[in-house]
């Protein structure tokens, strides 16, 4: 939502375009402005070219806005483009899957038990809640985690985040950058109007284990993703914001810490921004 100033300034950009010679198009092109960013400078060079079409202005504001139209629209569309940037890293692109788990299909895993034990099943990541499961006879389950610390498939590892299971994404000496997968099940909802039970997703009596029917998702679309990040220091888990993190920057790395919150060009949600945080902590 505009701020009181910038309403105030996006009044007198619509006022002057009315005052204009051509104040019809120019009406519309200053209306069309407060749905990209309504910046001060776009405003403000908004406000000079109107002004220069009135002939009643004083001759000084005339000079100031006397150049060539081709470079002022240049000008302009340069400070249009700069208004997206800022957001631009806070954005992500939506991904989709046509299957309820992480793999097409269930795969050979070692799932990772405390004192460095484990044990082989045929495993995969369940896309709901991010949990692990594997097959039973010819049922699918979930797998109770109090035991569990991880999972790897192949080159691919997961570490436990709560009840769910997080892909690691970059590890550096004892610390992890971990990414928990799940259903976008805002997203779910809006798109199928209403309902937070997806037909292959079935609780047990027991509360223990999941029982999934084997039926995929008959969608063009797919199933709408999202990805949350989670920092394993030390053992310990925590979600990747702020707040959380700062608590484990080192003393002599806090001004530069918070530096880097306020560079525009850096996100939470972005993998590589998350990847140079490791510089901070011990």
């Amino acid at each position: 939502m505009p701020t009181l100033g910038e309403k105030t300034r996006l009044r007198s950009v619509e006022s002057a375009a009315k005052m204009s010679k051509n104040g019809g198009m120019a009406y519309v092109f200053a209306t069309g402005l407060t749905f990209i960013g309504r910046q001060t400078v776009v405003s403000l060079s908004i406000m000079l070219l109107f002004c220069y079409q009135n002939p009643s202005l004083p001759k000084v504001l005339k000079t100031i806005t006397d150049m060539k139209l081709k470079t002022f629209l240049f000008l302009l569309l340069s400070a249009l483009m700069l208004v997206p940037t800022a957001r631009a890293q806070q954005q992500t692109e939506l991904r989709r899957s046509l299957i309820p788990f992480v793999f097409n299909e269930f795969k050979e895993a070692k799932v990772l038990q405390p004192f460095g034990r484990f044990v082989k099943a045929n495993a995969n990541i369940l896309l709901k809640n991010g949990a692990l499961c594997y097959t039973e006879g010819n049922k699918i389950m979930q797998a109770y985690t109090q035991n569990i610390l991880g999972v790897e498939f192949d080159s691919v590892k997961y570490l436990k985040v709560d009840s769910a299971m997080g892909r690691v994404v970059y590890t550096k000496g004892y610390n992890h950058l971990l990414c928990v997968t799940t259903v976008d099940m805002k997203k779910y909802n809006e798109e199928t109007y209403g309902g937070d039970n997806l037909p292959y997703f079935q609780i047990d009596e027991l509360n223990v284990f999941l029982e999934l029917e084997r039926d995929v998702r008959d969608s063009d679309k797919g199933l709408p993703l999202q990805d949350k990040y989670y920092f394993s220091i030390m053992g310990q888990v925590i979600p990747a914001n702020e707040t959380s993190f700062k608590k484990y920057v080192r003393p002599e790395m806090k001004e530069a810490f918070n530096n880097l919150m306020h560079d525009k060009f850096w996100s939470w949600r972005d993998e590589k921004s998350l990847i140079q945080l490791f510089e901070y902590i011990q």
